[in-house]
């Protein structure tokens, strides 16, 4: 009676590991990012910058599915894209590591047995934080941004953000093991920093005394005189904090299930 309890219990074991792990899938993407803020109200082409990431999927049935995913990529901004912000002369560029967790909604029918033509669109939409360093390329180097507080104490950040994912894209299945996928999709981040632009000028001269040449410069290089002076536009805008920087990516997928079927022999 013992030995067929356990042979039961490891059988039993066996099959729901079975059932889940053909549910879990892994992969990779590789793509590209934008952004829009301060340094551009809309989408700069040539400001696109590579984005690379992995992810783990949770098949929960043949709609619904949760993906955990860590991406890295890089955005930057230029004042000079845009006419009207020329004269400020602010430009950045920051790496971002995002780590969230999204809900998908696939519109047909997906999954191994599913359908003849393993495709569908779908919808996401989750929760997750992103991590963020703002540069400035000055005097021949990237200087980070945050320390020199180019706003002034009262307007420090953390470096990082929540952020809200979400998206659409093309889900497509050529054999029962593997996953190809496109999607594009935003992020909502709820901080005004990614470029270090929010709100009002500092006192340049001020700050080139407490904290060097190069922290007024990086704050406020329009107002920099011949003679090594600044304009002082101390309560000036210089952002507009009634807006949160968003950022966005495009992405080519392929994901795995590593595991197959596991058969399981019957006990007499």
């Amino acid at each position: 009676m013992k030995k067929h309890v356990v042979l039961f219990t490891v059988f039993w074991a066996l099959k729901t590991l079975s059932t889940f792990s053909q549910k879990v899938e892994i992969g990779l993407n590789v793509g590209l990012a934008n952004y829009t803020g301060d340094l551009a109200p809309s989408v700069v082409l040539s400001e696109t910058q590579p984005a690379a990431g992995v992810f783990a999927r949770l098949n929960l049935n043949n709609t619904w599915a949760l993906t955990g995913f860590a991406n890295f990529l890089r955005i930057s901004g230029n004042d000079a894209n845009f006419s009207f912000n020329a004269p400020r002369n602010l430009s950045f560029r920051t790496d971002i590591s995002e780590f969230a967790a999204v809900f998908e909604f696939n519109y047909f029918k997906y999954g191994t047995g599913v359908r003849d033509v393993h495709f569908t669109p779908y919808v996401y939409w989750g929760l997750g934080a992103a991590f963020y360093n703002p540069k400035a390329y000055y005097n021949g180097e990237w200087n980070e941004l945050r320390p020199y507080q180019t706003e002034g104490s009262a307007n420090t950040y953390s470096g990082v953000t929540a952020i809200m994912p979400m998206g659409i894209g093309i889900k497509w299945m050529p054999n029962k093991k593997m996953s190809l996928e496109w999607s594009i999709g935003g992020r909502k981040t709820y901080t005004d920093y990614l470029d270090d632009v929010s709100k009002t000028y500092i006192d340049a001269n001020k700050q080139a005394q407490e904290r060097g040449l190069i922290a007024a410069v990086l704050a406020d290089p329009s107002s920099l005189k011949n003679e090594g002076a600044f304009v002082n536009k101390a309560g000036y805008q210089r952002g507009n904090p009634d807006f949160k920087d968003w950022y966005f990516n495009t992405n080519i997928c392929i994901s795995y299930r590593i595991f197959t079927r596991i058969k399981c022999a019957r006990f007499y």
